[in-house]
């Protein structure tokens, strides 16, 4: 049983895969093509059984007829349905793929998160954006703003793989999740200081300074 539902829901989703690369290429996407092509798709369906089973043998079963369309536009009207929901829940969520890690283990206490922001922070270990920006506090040694280097530690240890090996699009991406996701003590964060402290963090690992973050880092995550 445990093979035939696995196999099964790989032959599902190559199917909505290529139910969705359709709409997404052929329609756009656009809420009007698709209306109209399930309806061109009912009528093709209408007149195909008809041809089959002759206009008598409908009209002497119009019921059992009626019955088969009407069950036909459902299934289509939610296959439209379900499209454009999903497409809204792809919205809700980020493209990370986040480690295996238990909530019950995180050390807020350490992390420095109110409850509203962790919260937030447990909407981005789902693999959903937040709709709060994260006050993230964790201090430089002055304590007058917030420490970068730790937060991209923090992902390092978070993310799948880390991101030390980021560039190009896949960094850029990265850097906005931080930008919609996270405030630094109050601040807004910019893409161009982000560049800078991410190249100087990435060049700094073997360093004892970076080596005590990590540390840290683990212990707020309850890996340590």
């Amino acid at each position: 049983m445990e093979k035939f539902i696995l196999n099964s829901g790989k032959v599902l989703a190559r199917i909505r895969s290529s139910i969705n690369f359709f709409l997404e290429d052929k329609l756009q996407g656009n809420p009007s093509h698709i209306f109209y092509f399930l309806m061109a798709l009912f009528i093709l369906y209408i007149l195909l059984i008809s041809a089959v089973f002759g206009f008598t043998v409908l009209i002497e079963n119009a019921f059992a007829f009626m019955v088969m369309v009407l069950l036909l536009a459902i299934i289509l009207l939610w296959l439209a349905i379900r499209h454009e929901s999903d497409k809204h829940l792809q919205k809700d969520r980020h493209s990370f793929t986040i480690a295996p890690i238990k909530n019950s283990k995180i050390r807020y206490d350490l992390l420095d998160l109110d409850e509203d922001s962790q919260k937030e922070f447990n909407k981005l270990l789902q693999g959903r954006n937040v709709q709060t920006q994260i006050n993230f506090k964790i201090g430089n040694k002055s304590g007058e703003s917030a420490n970068h280097r730790i937060l991209f530690v923090l992902f390092d240890e978070l993310l799948a793989g880390g991101i030390q090996e980021f560039s190009g699009d896949r960094k850029k991406r990265f850097f906005q999740l931080l930008i919609n996701s996270f405030l630094m003590n109050g601040e807004s964060l910019k893409e161009n200081t982000l560049k800078s402290s991410f190249s100087f963090w990435k060049n700094d690992q073997e360093k004892i300074n970076s080596k005590n973050q990590r540390e840290l880092v683990k212990r707020m995550l309850g890996k340590e």
